[in-house]
């Protein structure tokens, strides 16, 4: 069986690639698509069997009725309360007060953005329809409108030029942040603030995950079981004995706190229809796998 994919984690490319699968009949065959993110419309529409995803890419598919199914593996997860950030001076802004201000995303749908106007809402009373919010690009899932609030650039420029720039007040800013001395956070102390949120809500802000296409999902069973174990060993897990989190949940019962929250967030800001819970992502899946992904075992190897 040749396996259509495409993974923008070096990690995952490594593990899948050197993998000796238990079948020797089955390959996989890699789209050369950089960023990943290029590739998100064409995985929602269910263009390759297997693919990396961000996660709120999938709730919107799965809420507009798209072929994918999510697979319980995180291959991106990080806090992210020093992505909000500004190059203002010092005292020109504050996170209590951002109403009236603009701020940048790259895209109102992005994860990253989610997750922080979600932790900007649940702990410092932002309403985000008070904010200004510039967006420089649309999201992967087709028929989707920004709301009326998030107005589209038309500087021509990309988001990290504006930023440093000065025409947004504070942009959200992940891998694209740039190595500035103006850029600085917004938040005085993110590392604390992120442990705090994380105390509260158990919850690690998941960016990317794994999906399968509706067919594959429904025929490959065994390879996906074979495949998200190895994924799942592919990225960094903190010691048992250790007390810090863990980044890369995998297994339904592990990611539930994610899945549940990133449903709620996207519900609130527009996003989706309604709330998706973990409850229903995980039915789902097991229904058309048939096989109980609560928890992901290490990978078999094959003898010899």
């Amino acid at each position: 069986m040749t396996v259509s994919a495409v993974f923008g984690s070096k990690s995952a490319l490594a593990a899948l690639r050197a993998h000796r699968w238990a079948s020797t009949t089955d390959t996989f065959e890699f789209a050369d698509i950089a960023p990943v993110h290029r590739a998100f419309p064409g995985v929602v529409q269910g263009a390759y069997d297997v693919a990396e995803l961000a996660l709120v890419t999938f709730l919107q598919a799965l809420d507009n009725g798209r072929p994918v199914t999510l697979l319980p593996v995180t291959l991106l997860g990080r806090f992210q309360h020093h992505c909000l950030v500004t190059a203002r001076e010092p005292g020109n802004i504050a996170v209590d007060s951002l109403a009236g201000k603009r701020i940048g995303v790259r895209a109102w749908t992005q994860t990253t953005g989610v997750w922080v106007r979600g932790f900007l809402r649940d702990d410092h009373g932002v309403d985000v329809g008070d904010v200004e919010w510039v967006v420089y690009e649309g999201g992967h899932v087709d028929g989707f409108a920004d709301p009326p609030y998030a107005t589209r650039s038309t500087s021509g420029n990309t988001l990290p030029v504006d930023f440093l720039a000065g025409a947004v007040d504070a942009a959200i800013l992940g891998n694209e942040l740039p190595d500035d001395p103006r850029a600085r956070t917004l938040l005085p102390d993110p590392a604390r603030a992120a442990a705090a949120w994380y105390g509260r809500s158990g919850a690690i802000p998941v960016n990317h995950v794994v999906v399968a296409s509706d067919d594959f999902a429904r025929t490959g069973a065994g390879l996906l079981t074979e495949m998200c174990q190895v994924l799942a060993a592919s990225v960094p897990h903190p010691p048992a004995v250790s007390s810090s989190p863990d980044f890369h949940p995998h297994g339904f019962d592990a990611l539930q706190p994610s899945l549940d929250l990133a449903g709620r967030y996207a519900y609130e800001q527009g996003i989706i229809s309604r709330p998706i819970s973990a409850a229903e992502v995980r039915a789902r899946t097991e229904e058309l796998t048939g096989v109980d992904f609560g928890r992901l075992a290490a990978p078999a190897r094959r003898a010899g």
